[in-house]
């Protein structure tokens, strides 16, 4: 009983992470002109936006013809043990490198982070330490890569700057997969993932990049934007909700867009940051470490001949219903959760009884999430269960739920907050 109290304690007040002091920037991509920045040297916890230096390295190593987008990646148990956000790839199984990807863009999935950090290293490890010195190599001088997917470890740092260098870097040097960051949507196993990324999706000229969440510093988000044939990059690191990020961001490129527009002349005549410079030059690590990831390549390939050989399948099932794991502990782990589905189960006026109805819930469904809520102005406690992975997986829960004689509704997850 005291268990569950925790968890539904730590769901009431789980938008409520412990803040540190937010970073703020926006630049012109083009010139690397600085249009604001706060706080933008500061060491802050990336959470999920380590993936996009893992998605830098795996467009490193398609370019250099190590891998190609249909090759097949191993999933390993360390892969699949990753908590949430993930697609549940089963150990043993496959994964092309294209759903991987994918996978990071759209879903932010934990267990393809590893498999592609796997499948370009030795172990996870060695692949961290390859996205470090990656990192140093562009001049990322706050930086310390400890994992491919984000989950939270003190030793794992960055800043807004360091990151609007990468994502700057990744624009310049890799333009042929750039566009992939502009996926709204990508099909796995017969099931549709959508982004929860707020600012591509409502705003006006967004092209894509990355949200992510840890309780240590809060709600982070790199976007760049285009209009009027001007490409901006913002950043926002430690905000307290999803939707401050999300305004917070729009906030900075409709300044730096009007800053830019302002200073036209100025920027075009500026050129090169000197603190992006390394965003703009050459690919100075491209044979540096071709050795280790060559090595790594042909193991990752005799590992997959090894198992379709055994007649394992491309496209991985997700997990039953009624294995759905507690996000509930999962939500501080690399970025926010409860962009997924929940049901609602009914509306009481004593949250005794709104908790009683959830737990209920939970029996017959066999899942631990629980989630009851009360909203602003009003005296009703709603009695959620969240955590769902698609409007499917929700759908089939009330479906469960109906033959039961309890009331069920699928709640999509709220527009433009994630």
């Amino acid at each position: 009983m005291l268990k569950k109290l925790i968890l539904i304690l730590i769901c009431l007040f789980i938008s409520r992470p412990v803040l540190a002091v937010t970073s703020t920037l926006v630049a012109d991509v083009q010139s690397g002109y600085v249009l604001h920045a706060q706080n933008a040297d500061r060491q802050q916890y990336p959470a999920s936006l380590t993936k996009v230096m893992t998605l830098y390295i795996t467009f490193d190593a398609l370019e250099k013809g190590l891998i190609s987008m249909d090759d097949l990646l191993p999933v390993s148990k360390h892969a699949a043990k990753q908590p949430k956000s993930k697609l549940y790839l089963k150990e043993g199984s496959v994964i092309s490198v294209r759903d991987a990807i994918l996978a990071l863009i759209v879903k932010s999935a934990n267990d393809a982070a590893v498999v592609l950090a796997e499948g370009l290293a030795p172990s996870e490890e060695d692949f961290a330490l390859m996205m470090t010195r990656f990192a140093k190599d562009l001049g990322l001088t706050h930086t310390t890569f400890k994992n491919a997917s984000g989950l939270h470890n003190p030793e794992q740092v960055t800043s807004a700057k360091d990151m609007a260098v990468l994502a700057i870097a990744m624009i310049n040097h890799f333009p042929q997969y750039y566009p992939l960051f502009s996926t709204k949507s990508f099909k796995f196993n017969g099931k549709t993932y959508y982004s929860h990324n707020g600012i591509l999706l409502y705003y006006k000229g967004a092209e894509g990049f990355k949200t992510g969440f840890v309780s240590a510093v809060g709600y982070n988000i790199v976007s760049t934007a285009k209009r009027d044939g001007r490409t901006l990059v913002g950043v926002v690191i430690g905000e307290n909700s999803a939707e401050k990020r999300d305004r917070k961001m729009k906030s900075l490129l409709d300044v730096g867009f009007k800053k830019a527009k302002e200073k036209e002349v100025q920027l075009a005549k500026l050129g090169q940051n000197p603190f992006l410079k390394k965003a703009f030059i050459s690919k100075s690590h491209r044979d540096i470490y071709d050795p280790v990831l060559i090595a790594s390549v042909a193991r990752t390939r005799a590992k997959v001949t090894e198992l379709t050989a055994t007649g394992n399948q491309i496209l991985l099932a997700s997990i039953p219903l009624s294995s759905l794991e507690d996000d509930t502990i999962q939500i501080d782990q690399g970025d926010y959760i409860p962009a997924d589905w929940s049901i609602q189960i009914g509306a009481f006026s004593s949250k005794a009884k709104a908790e009683k109805q959830a737990q209920t819930a939970q029996e017959i469904l066999k899942i631990k999430t629980t989630a009851v809520k009360l909203p602003e102005h009003s005296s009703l406690f709603r009695s959620r269960l969240s955590g769902f992975e698609t409007k499917e997986d929700a759908e089939a829960a009330c479906k469960i739920l109906a033959g039961k004689s309890m009331p069920c509704l699928a709640i999509a997850p709220h527009k433009g907050m994630y």
